[in-house]
């Protein structure tokens, strides 16, 4: 009785296994199957292959091949733009110096054009200034002042507005000059001096002065050339 039991089980167990193994076996082949259907034959026919291939990237055309004429060319031309440009530059600066020496020479012609004394008027008082030199540290104004009206007009001089050829301020001193100027017709002498350093780069100065407290007159000078 175990015999025959033991042998159903193991032709049982027989029964499994060939069983797995044909399904194994088809499984394996349904597998093989769609895998195969993604490959095709080779085309045989070359010159049809060659008519219908697409060119590198896509339907963008492939490299264009350039001759060395065309390169010989392309280099010239470069070249050349640059050398143009190089000139125009050049041509740019040397008009700009040359303008430049113009407006200096003609500025440098008009400075010594414009000649002593340089005076102004306003009501009955004049300021005169005769004469400019460098004195020591200073750029001295050698000036003159007088009242040909019928009334003392008042000088504050630390109000005295002095300025360069940009329209920068200066500090000056004055010497000589009364603070109350009378009303006889004279010439009062004085003097107005600037640091050197301040105008060291200028080519001329412009001054103003008013009479105080009432600042009815004003004195004003302009393009007082700065000598070298």
């Amino acid at each position: 009785m175990n015999l025959k039991l033991t042998l159903i089980l193991i032709g049982t167990i027989l029964l499994m296994m060939l069983a797995g193994g044909s399904a194994s076996a088809y499984i394996g082949y349904l597998m093989g199957r769609e895998a195969l259907k993604v490959v095709t034959q080779p085309d045989i026919n070359s010159e049809q292959s060659l008519d219908k291939k697409q060119p590198v990237g896509g339907t963008h055309k492939g490299l264009k091949i350039v001759t060395e004429r065309e390169v010989l060319i392309n280099v010239y031309n470069y070249i050349e733009a640059k050398k143009k440009g190089s000139r125009f530059i050049e041509q740019s600066l040397n008009q700009q110096l040359l303008d430049e020496s113009t407006n200096d020479s003609s500025e440098s012609h008009a400075d010594k054009a414009l000649a002593f004394p340089i005076s102004n008027r306003s009501g009955d008082v004049t300021l005169e200034v005769s004469q400019v030199h460098r004195e020591g540290n200073s750029f001295t104004l050698n000036v003159k002042m007088k009242n040909e009206g019928s009334q003392s007009r008042r000088f504050l001089y630390s109000f005295l507005d002095v300025r360069d050829d940009r329209g920068r301020p200066l500090s000056a001193i004055t010497e000589g000059l009364p603070g109350q100027l009378p009303a006889n017709g004279k010439n009062f002498s004085g003097k107005f001096r600037i640091p050197l350093v301040l105008v060291d780069q200028t080519r001329n100065i412009s001054l103003t002065l008013t009479d105080y407290p009432e600042q009815n007159l004003e004195l004003k000078l302009e393009r007082i050339p700065v000598g070298r």
